[in-house]
């Protein structure tokens, strides 16, 4: 793969990602509400594993792309640490993003567990409040006679009732723990992916400082000899100046010269003339 093509790809994976976190948000802000459905809860565990995919694989393409940013001619190289280094920054915002929500959803979570088991010890109460059913209704129904057994029939719904709220407070108990174990789970999981982003965030975080610190030193490469350049300019322009005087003040030796010989020459031919 070329490494515009490289460039390309890491572009499109920010851009999704931003979406799936944005779809994220709306999702999160339902947790621990009454808008919480199991299909909200299915929601949200695929975009942020599709967003956890996304930031692992984009790294692994910004790898190979800092590696063919040392390629080319050196205006080169430093036109694909540029980009690099912007691809950096729009990714690093992108994940800065999704850990926010990641936390956010972690909270939410861990709230809700909290919650849960405080039911928990509610409905443990309420089972150890209720009597053993059959044992106390069998030992009263021995004692009774026969007039009093009418009363005792009337006395078992009573009992069924208290056996259904026995059972339904047995079948809350195992629900709610279901749940708690379930969501503990996704803490755990959650916990794992954060610490994955991070390291790719600080990766990425050193990655741009040091991108950032070789565009420098190119650019002030490029100043340098600007600066050099100019300098000759100047100097040359200063030569070639101080040649132009230097070859007016020949010529202007010349000709004094020159007017000397005639002068010279004038006088000498008139003195030989007076003598003749």
């Amino acid at each position: 793969m070329s490494y515009d093509q490289i460039c390309q790809k890491i572009g499109s994976a920010i851009f999704k990602i931003g979406s799936n976190v944005t779809a994220m948000q709306k999702l999160v802000v339902q947790l621990g509400t009454p808008g919480e459905t199991p299909n909200v809860k299915k929601q949200l565990d695929t975009k942020r594993s599709e967003v956890q995919r996304s930031i692992e694989s984009t790294n692994d393409m910004f790898r190979q792309a800092t590696d063919m940013c040392k390629e080319g001619s050196q205006q080169e190289q430093k036109s694909r640490k540029i980009q690099v280094e912007r691809l950096k920054q729009q990714f690093s915002e992108a994940i800065q993003k999704f850990k926010k929500y990641q936390l956010l959803e972690a909270d939410k979570e861990r709230a809700a567990v909290s919650r849960m088991r405080s039911r928990t010890t509610s409905l443990r109460n309420e089972i150890s409040k209720q009597p053993n059913v059959d044992t106390a209704y069998a030992d009263n129904d021995s004692l009774m006679d026969d007039d009093t057994r009418g009363f005792s029939r009337e006395s078992n719904l009573e009992r069924q009732q208290n056996l259904a709220q026995l059972q339904e407070f047995s079948d809350d108990l195992e629900t709610t723990t279901a749940m708690i174990n379930e969501r503990e789970e996704s803490i755990r999981k959650l916990e794992t992916d954060m610490v994955t982003v991070n390291e790719i965030f600080r990766e990425i975080g050193t990655m741009v400082y040091e991108q950032g610190d070789m565009i420098d030193n190119i650019e002030h490469n490029v100043e340098v000899a600007r600066d050099r350049v100019d300098d000759g300019v100047v100097q040359l322009e200063k030569a070639s100046e101080y040649q132009n005087k230097y070859r007016k003040k020949v010529f202007v030796f010349l000709g004094i010269l020159i007017l000397f010989g005639i002068v010279l020459g004038i006088i000498i031919w008139l003195s030989t003339k007076k003598k003749n």
